[in-house]
């Protein structure tokens, strides 16, 4: 791997670990005053049954996020909108994103990772950084730092391939028409709506439109895919088996290969 590119995974990773405790404190302060008395077996006891998770205290970042995705509804509803400027979709997919950069960085390959990528990261970051009220001093570092390697970056940003503009159009028909409507509903059990974000979560870090393909045409039919759909269906939400007509047309009218799901 570059030394460029293992500097920025560096940065990235140590920025994580600072964002750590202010989200662990930002959602506790919530939870105690939406429930003093049973906010741990109301807000985090259910995700955590399906992670296999025993002590909050332990939780790494990847577990605050899904904690904080799980609940963003009641969360979103409790927050001062005079204060907090941000729509409820808005804050959800920013709360992904830095779960899809967590992601990424786990990972640390080094075909995930580019100066563009660095920044955007970067600008993600200090969004979430005031969504979750961390300290000025770590906002204003993470500035800094955008402002210092934004200087630097080329002059031009590469043009987006043609797999790559088909791939973010099939992604946000999933997230808009599965993901977003899966994950606000409280009607569904915790384990559902963590398993439809983690496999929305696979299908953003899948680098071609034919490994998201083969998702669509192995993975739903998995037993557990066949679960979810039909949890999905009972409260009247589309699944991703209900989608893949239109995935598979878009894929096709796009010109990119004539199989059929």
């Amino acid at each position: 791997m570059k030394k460029e590119t293992v500097r920025q995974y560096t940065v990235l990773y140590q920025y994580l670990l600072l964002l750590k405790e202010p989200t662990y404190i930002f959602l506790i302060q919530i939870f105690q005053h939406l429930s003093p008395s049973d906010w741990w077996e109301e807000f985090i006891e259910p995700v955590l049954q399906y992670e296999n998770k025993e002590n909050f205290k332990y939780l790494d970042m990847s577990d605050l996020l899904n904690v904080f995705k799980m609940n963003w509804k009641k969360i979103y509803k409790y927050l001062d909108r005079k204060h907090f400027k941000i729509e409820y979709d808005d804050g959800y997919k920013l709360i992904n994103e830095v779960h899809r950069i967590r992601t990424i960085i786990a990972h640390a390959n080094e075909n995930e990772m580019s100066s563009f990528v660095f920044i955007d990261s970067l600008s993600c970051f200090i969004d979430y950084s005031r969504l979750i009220q961390a300290d000025e001093i770590i906002i204003q570092k993470l500035e800094l730092d955008w402002r210092k390697y934004r200087k630097i970056l080329p002059e031009k940003r590469l043009k987006k391939s043609e797999e790559e503009k088909l791939k973010a159009v099939i992604l946000s028909v999933i997230e808009n028409k599965v993901l977003l409507k899966a994950v606000n509903n409280d009607s569904l059990p915790a384990d559902i709506r963590l398993s439809v974000d983690r496999t929305a979560l696979r299908l953003y870090s899948m680098r071609t439109v034919e490994e998201i393909i083969g998702f669509f045409n192995n993975a739903i039919r998995s037993e557990r895919g066949i679960a979810v759909h039909a949890a999905l269906n009972k409260e009247g939400l589309l699944g991703f088996e209900d989608i893949k007509e239109e995935i598979n047309k878009i894929y096709n009218e796009e010109g990119k290969t004539t199989h059929h799901l």
